[in-house]
Parts: C-alpha cells; sequence; structure tokens
C-alpha cells in the first residue's frame, strides 16, 4: 500500500536538506499539533511618524489612560508617570519646536550678517525665550516614548482589553508601508537660489533642498561633507524636504558638499547609511 502522505514544499514535517523523506506516525502526529498562521498581516507602531500626528495622538493617550487604570489593572505609578510624559511631550513638540523653528530664520540672518554683511554697528545677537510651561505640566526625566510604549504592552497583556479600547487609546497598528523593508532613505538634492525660500532671504550663495523618502520611518538623520572636512550631522528631520541654508566654508567660492542620510526613530539613528549624494553649489 502506499504512503498516504504526499509530501509538500513547506510542510513542516517534510525535511528537504536530503532529498524527499517521508515523516514517521509519531513525526505526523506532532506537526498536527503545532499552531499555523494564516492570514496574519504585518503591522506597524500605532504610533504616528509625523510631528504634527503626534502632538494629538499624546493628547488623546494622556486624555483618555487614567480612565482605563482601573479596569485594566495598570500600576498607577506608571499612569502618571506616562500621563506626565505625554503632557511635557506634548509642550515640546508643539510650543517649544515651533518656537525653534521660527528662531531658526532669525538666527540664520544674524549668522550671514557677521559673516558676509556689512555697516559700523556691532552684530547682536537674538535671544531665545522659551515659551511658558503650561499649568501643571513639569520636565519629565529621558524616555518618555520607552515608558508609553512598555505601558502599552501591559495594556495589551490585559485580560480585559478590548480592541475598542486600543482604538480609543489610539494604540492599534495600521498595515505597514510597502517601503517599510527598504534599508536606507531615498534622497535627491537640488541646488536652489537663496531667495526661493523666505528662510534663506539675503542667504549670500545658494541652499541645497534634500527631498527624502523615509518610508514608514519616524525620520531621517543628515550628515553632510563640505569640502574636505569630515562628515558631521546636520539635522533630524521628520518632514520632506529639508533646507540646508548654512553659509559656504569660504565665501564667493563654490563648494562641494556631499550627503548621507540613515533613518531615525525614537531618538536612535538606524539603518543603512544612503549612497553618498553629491551636489556643488556657489
Amino acid at each position: 500500500m502506499p504512503n498516504p502522505w504526499i509530501p509538500r514544499w513547506g510542510d513542516p514535517a517534510v525535511r528537504f536538506d536530503r532529498g524527499w523523506k517521508y515523516p514517521t506516525a509519531e513525526e505526523i502526529a506532532f506537526a498536527k499539533t503545532q499552531p499555523t498562521l494564516k492570514g496574519v498581516m504585518k503591522r506597524q507602531i500605532y504610533y504616528p511618524t509625523r510631528i504634527t500626528d503626534q502632538v494629538p495622538w499624546l493628547k488623546n493617550f494622556a486624555t483618555k489612560l487614567p480612565g482605563y487604570e482601573t479596569a485594566l489593572g495598570l500600576p498607577s505609578a506608571h499612569v502618571d508617570a506616562c500621563v506626565a510624559s505625554c503632557n511635557f511631550a506634548v509642550y515640546v513638540l508643539g510650543d517649544w519646536l515651533t518656537a525653534v523653528r521660527d528662531f531658526g530664520p532669525a538666527s540664520t540672518n544674524a549668522m550671514d550678517l557677521l559673516l558676509a554683511g556689512s555697516g559700523p554697528a556691532p552684530v547682536v545677537l537674538p535671544v531665545f525665550t522659551l515659551p511658558a510651561l503650561p499649568e501643571g505640566v513639569a520636565s519629565v526625566p529621558p524616555g518618555a516614548l520607552n515608558r508609553l510604549f512598555d505601558l502599552v504592552q501591559l495594556i495589551k497583556a490585559s485580560p480585559a482589553y478590548t480592541d475598542t479600547i486600543g482604538l480609543d487609546l489610539g494604540i492599534v497598528g495600521s498595515s505597514v508601508s510597502p517601503h517599510a523593508g527598504e534599508a536606507a532613505p531615498a534622497v535627491k538634492l537640488q541646488a536652489v537660489a537663496s531667495g526661493a525660500n523666505q528662510a534663506v532671504a539675503g542667504s549670500p550663495n545658494q541652499a541645497v533642498h534634500i527631498t527624502f523618502k523615509k518610508h514608514g520611518h519616524m525620520g531621517v538623520y543628515i550628515e553632510c561633507q563640505r569640502g574636505t572636512g569630515a562628515f558631521e550631522f546636520v539635522a533630524i528631520e521628520t518632514g520632506s524636504p529639508y533646507l540646508d541654508d548654512r553659509p559656504l566654508l569660504v565665501a564667493g567660492t563654490p563648494e562641494v558638499r556631499k550627503y548621507r542620510l540613515r533613518y531615525w526613530d525614537k531618538g536612535t539613528p538606524n539603518g543603512d547609511w544612503t549612497d553618498i549624494a553629491t551636489i556643488t553649489i556657489n
């Protein structure tokens, strides 16, 4: 009587390292007890990648989290720490970051005036003033997102957890981007006239317009080599494009700039560097 077991490629009970081999009755019985994964969709982290989306996410999580503390059996100290972390992160990603970015053009103009401007009066550098903290908000120790993600694991492990709760808290992920497996960002450089962007109005040289694709990651980590110098950190950017409007090392002399990018997630650069992209500006 022929063996009724028909070997199929991929069956866990069939070995192919030395050709076809029919399993024993014990192996067949064992294989049938093993769980199989069918139709499982890859998930991405539920935390938004864009800062503009992170602020409302954090506000929602901080507002609704205390309401689930008792039902889910969450440690009250951890809940309080995460609410405090959310509130301070909202301040940093909202009011503070907006003020920093508004301060950037003033800093650039002062630097350009110092290096390539004219006039008898000494250069007066602008002073950055921190926006006031909202009432009840205070600074927190490092690792705010780590605390949040650890608590989310506790939430999802609770016997009382449901998809309805997950959706309400915003901790249910969506499908992964089709480019999520890319080892490095995509990058494109373009030289633009200094007057093409208000942020560099008055700059004596061209700026570099850096367009990138972060493939589902939180942001990119940008380094640049100018002339014969070493690669140096330029910026962490979460939204394309980024404009590098630094002045030339030698005013009036064309300059070769080389750029490389990596992914940036949760405060850490990761992934492979892009191929070096080169551009000359003047």
